[in-house]
């Protein structure tokens, strides 16, 4: 009788502290579900990417560039230095050899190249300018290289050909003339060509353009020095 008393009493001890403890067991908390991520912006495409940095090769109509340009013929080659300086469709360059000796000076007024050299100025078509030291007419189209210069064809010429790596032009072939840009050095934030070589099969005529101390942002004119 005893040990059957002892058993109930257990029974309602271990009942009580089981109520207990479920009345004082916090219920669980809602599960919220987990925020979603915000959509990815769209990655523009290699195309937009390259229009956007001819846009904004576009947008530098203000510029002087310095360097050396080297010609070969097949009976006759030379170099000379180079300071280039333009504003919007005026070009202003100058030509020097060594010690400035044989210097020229060219400025481009659309229809007409105005050229000085040795004191005398004459007028010569826009599609020849006299570059070798004797002052032979030489097919060089400088309205367009001042576009060839900053690695973007000529806007009123069309374009037979173009060859990217990446957003970066390679290559262009336009008015007979194959381009082919070899080095570029970021000026301003900007990849401009720093090595570049123009080719006439037509002239039998090969141009290397070594460039540098690219100036996007010229006070003054544009005059030549």
């Amino acid at each position: 009788m005893y040990r059957r008393l002892l058993r109930m009493r257990v029974a309602l001890i271990t009942a009580i502290l089981l109520l207990n403890a479920c009345s004082t067991t916090p219920p669980p908390r809602p599960t919220l579900p987990a925020p979603e991520a915000p959509p990815e912006a769209p990655q523009p495409s290699i195309e937009e990417l390259r229009a956007a940095r001819h846009t904004m090769l576009e947008t530098i109509v203000a510029w002087r560039v310095q360097g050396k340009v080297a010609y070969r013929l097949p009976d006759d080659g030379g170099s000379a230095t180079l300071d280039w300086r333009q504003n919007e469709d005026r070009s202003r360059l100058r030509l020097s050899g060594p010690l400035g000796v044989g210097s020229t000076r060219i400025v481009n007024e659309g229809a007409l190249l105005r050229v000085t050299r040795d004191g005398i100025e004459r007028l010569y078509p826009a599609d020849g300018a006299p570059w070798l030291p004797g002052g032979a007419l030489l097919p060089i189209p400088v309205a367009s290289i001042q576009y060839w210069l900053r690695a973007l064809p000529d806007p009123s010429l069309p374009v037979d050909a173009m060859d990217y790596e990446g957003v970066t032009l390679r290559s262009l072939h336009q008015k007979g003339w194959q381009v082919d840009y070899e080095s570029f050095r970021v000026y301003g934030g900007l990849a401009m060509p720093s090595r570049l070589k123009l080719r006439a099969p037509a002239a039998d005529l090969t141009l290397k353009i070594m460039l540098r101390d690219w100036d996007l942002e010229p006070t003054g004119d544009g005059a030549a020095p």
